[in-house]
């Protein structure tokens, strides 16, 4: 399979109906870590990426370095947190994801502002399965920019492919159309609770869900 095009999907909110479920285990990680001041308002920080707001955070919180050891803490427990709560996918993920991995036009892959465990507990949980170069996530990369070029890098390598004639990002957040934007790419925005925001930022296309996404 060597697809001409690629799509480039966001995770939580796009893939997976998670985001409650992972911002409440995300606050209570923090606190675990000894947080004591928590600024909730996730969407004010300069990258909407786990690995940059716990930094932030807990940095700011503490005067200490969110060192390699305690990201891996803060993933860990995060991850296990994660896994008592429920969710679902956004309707017509799976099948949708199906479909487009049988057909030669697009290939996929994911870049998640999320943390790497969790983000693969989520897929597998509603029965996505993937090649672990098709994830990336945000362990080692703090800008979400750099989370997509990484995963576009990879998807030529997982395709065999020197160049994509169409790259899509699809998301739910206002960073992602952001990222999108910066990066000159296509965007298809999923998800109501963010839609009039997404339009007036230039979205062309916002639909409720991923049961009639079609990238043509």
């Amino acid at each position: 399979m060597n697809p001409k095009n690629l799509i480039v999907f966001d995770i939580d909110g796009t893939i997976t109906d998670s985001v409650k479920v992972h911002q409440k285990a995300f606050y209570k990680m923090l606190i675990e870590i000894g947080v004591s001041k928590i600024d909730i308002e996730f969407n004010s920080f300069m990258h909407h990426t786990d690995s940059y707001i716990a930094k932030e955070i807990y940095e700011n919180d503490q005067d200490l370095t969110f060192s390699q050891q305690k990201l891996t803490e803060f993933e860990n427990g995060l991850n296990e947190k994660i896994k008592l709560e429920n969710f679902n996918e956004v309707a017509g993920a799976k099948k949708l994801i199906e479909k487009l991995e049988k057909e030669n036009d697009f290939g996929i892959c994911y870049a998640t502002g999320s943390l790497r465990k969790p983000a693969e507990y989520k897929l597998k949980s509603i029965g996505i399965n993937f090649k672990d170069i098709q994830l990336v996530a945000s362990n080692n990369i703090l800008e979400r920019e750099n989370i997509v070029k990484e995963a576009i890098l990879n998807a030529k390598i997982h395709y065999k492919v020197k160049k994509f004639d169409r790259i899509i990002c699809v998301g739910d957040g206002l960073w992602d159309l952001l990222t999108a934007k910066n990066l000159n790419v296509e965007f298809i925005g999923i998800g109501l609770k963010n839609k009039e925001i997404l339009i007036e930022n230039g979205a062309k296309i916002v639909l409720e869900n991923l049961i009639d996404f079609t990238p043509n």
